[in-house]
């Protein structure tokens, strides 16, 4: 008695086989059977009809107030400061 492991190296080598030599075919037959399968899914009377739910949203409250995020003191001129940069005081001269 051989392996598990044989059984299924034969099985996966025969499934390599087939997809290399008629991949095309066998995914345009796949494409075919889901296709048929999906209007079957979707035209398919019901034995038992599908009963009506109720569906209740709940508002949670009102959304949390959130502080006013200020600027931070990096981006910000120097003029904001109070006092003139270097640079500013360079370009007024010209």
């Amino acid at each position: 008695m051989q392996h598990p492991v044989f059984y299924v190296a034969r099985v996966t080598k025969f499934l390599d086989e087939m997809i290399q030599e008629h991949g095309d075919y066998l995914f345009a037959g796949f494409v075919v059977v889901c296709a048929v399968v999906l209007v079957w899914m979707f035209t398919r009377t019901r034995k038992h009809p599908v009963r009506e739910m109720s569906v209740v949203i709940l508002p949670l409250g009102s959304a949390p107030k959130r502080e006013i995020e200020r600027e931070t003191l990096l981006f910000r001129d120097c003029n904001d400061f109070g006092h003139e940069s270097p640079a500013n005081e360079e370009l007024r001269r010209d």
